[in-house]
């Protein structure tokens, strides 16, 4: 069972930690807004003024990753070449891994991937990555080279099996391997 959380900070960012705590513990779809209150100590309807469904909720912990994300695309089209627009890119998948170590879970539970599915801002920069790191007319070898890469990044910061391992030295790891994954790519 989860610890209660503490009572600091804004009402809302309350609501997102003890949500998040829930979610690690019993995925999103095993946590209700009755939970969250419980938590919390407050009533179900003091959760809801917050937010007003567990999807809510979820856009919320997740949308400062994308706005990243966005940053990073954009910095990568900057680029002058397709190569230095992969080479930032691949570093920036890599840094906000990290960073959101503790988020990335959340993009392995159902309930999540239709919560982001249904955001069209969220599947555009999903898709906008893809097409810089697959450059144009991608063959099936490209495509799994990246969604490899993509994917095992994520999974190992996110791995708690791995938590033990610093966010610099997972950092170095994680961009070295990215790195070589993509090889067949430059």
């Amino acid at each position: 069972m989860a610890k209660p959380v503490a009572p600091r900070g804004s009402a809302r960012e309350r609501v997102l930690q003890a949500a998040l705590a829930l979610f690690m513990e019993h995925s999103v779809g095993g946590t209700s807004m009755q939970m969250i209150a419980d938590l919390l100590g407050v009533s179900k309807p003091a959760v809801y003024y917050q937010f007003r469904s567990r999807d809510e909720i979820v856009i919320a912990l997740v949308q400062p990753m994308f706005d990243d994300i966005v940053r990073v695309i954009k910095i990568a089209q900057s680029m002058p070449t397709p190569q230095g627009q992969r080479d930032v890119t691949v570093s920036g998948v890599v840094e906000l891994a990290v960073r959101y170590r503790r988020l990335t879970f959340l993009f392995y539970d159902r309930a999540v991937e239709y919560a982001v599915r249904a955001r069209e801002d969220f599947m555009a920069s999903h898709e906008d990555v893809a097409a810089i790191l697959h450059g144009p007319e991608p063959d099936a070898a490209t495509r799994i080279i990246t969604t490899t890469m993509l994917a095992g990044t994520f999974t190992a910061a996110a791995d708690p099996e791995l938590t033990d391992i610093d966010d610099e030295e997972l950092h170095e790891i994680l961009l070295a391997t990215a790195r070589r994954v993509m090889e067949p790519l430059s």
